[in-house]
């Protein structure tokens, strides 16, 4: 006698015993996560398997030496939406795989253009990956495998992989939407000493405003400026002679651009007589002519 299983059957079997049917969430031992990051217009998102450390030993261990890894379940992914460079690597815009092989001092990242993947089926190396060294950090206990944006500038990101003990960081780059740096003939416009007569949200004072041209950029000298980053702020093309301040740390390095202050020059056959300092609601904070 041959016995006939019903579909009503068969889910009446899985409600009685607690057997997960289609319809009902499943307990995995590693949650999926994901976090996502937009920086000047391109979008970073991460999708990833998330482990828990539970007390084991795992790098050497779990994760024994040359093992290729890429956390639980399905394949760690990295999908962005217009080029960048990774560690300083050029990454086209798409949807990849990552994975990491560990060794005891140094691992190496491997990004993989096929992005659905088990974790038990390493990708086998190809000249489509992109294959770079990372060397892991000592750092805080972390008990779940965790993808981080913890910093974040206008010209691009950190991405911070962490798990147990161990940190590794890559550094992303990407594609600025307004250009950093500025044409010799437009430079020679604006290059100058300028007074700069506050209005009365800067306290109404007047003082000395340089700008000169180095490296392709234009910076500035702002003399009593509100913002101690922005004494000497690049100053970065909006175009038709409209630029906004750039913050620049100790190093010299662009930290973030500020759309709320507008610096519009005015030219007089081929050269700026002046400008005027706006706010973002087109409030007059200043005006100012040159000098020399």
């Amino acid at each position: 006698m041959k016995l006939r299983f019903s579909l009503a059957a068969a889910l009446g079997v899985a409600a009685t015993f607690g057997i997960p049917s289609h319809g009902t969430a499943q307990i995995r031992a590693s949650e999926r996560g994901g976090t996502s990051q937009l920086v000047d217009g391109t979008t970073i998102r991460v999708e990833y398997g998330r482990p828990q450390a539970r007390g084991r030993e795992l790098y050497g261990e779990v994760i024994p030496w040359g093992k290729v890894w890429t956390g639980a379940n399905w394949a760690t992914t990295l999908e962005i939406d217009k080029d960048i460079t990774i560690n300083g690597h050029a990454l086209k815009a798409g949807k990849y795989s990552v994975w990491l092989q560990i060794q005891p001092e140094e691992w190496t990242a491997i990004i993989d253009p096929q992005p659905r993947r088990f974790h038990i089926m390493p990708p086998p190396e190809s000249d489509d990956q992109l294959r770079f060294p990372v060397r892991p950090q000592a750092g805080t206990h972390v008990e779940i495998l965790t993808w981080t944006f913890p910093e974040v500038r206008p010209t691009g990101t950190k991405l911070q992989f962490a798990w147990g003990e161990k940190t590794v960081a890559f550094d992303i780059g990407v594609q600025p939407s307004r250009p950093l740096t500025t044409l010799p003939e437009i430079a020679e416009r604006v290059t100058g000493s300028y007074r700069l007569q506050n209005g009365e949200p800067l306290g109404g004072t007047e003082v000395s405003f340089d700008v000169r041209y180095e490296d392709g950029r234009l910076i500035a000298k702002w003399e009593g400026s509100p913002n101690p980053l922005l004494a000497e702020p690049f100053l970065v093309s909006l175009g038709e002679g409209m630029f906004v301040p750039g913050e620049r740390d100790e190093h010299g390095e662009l930290v973030d651009v500020l759309m709320e202050l507008i610096f519009e020059f005015t030219p007089v056959e081929g050269r700026a007589t002046g400008f005027e300092l706006r706010a973002l609601d087109d409030e007059l904070w200043g005006t100012a002519r040159r000098v020399n």
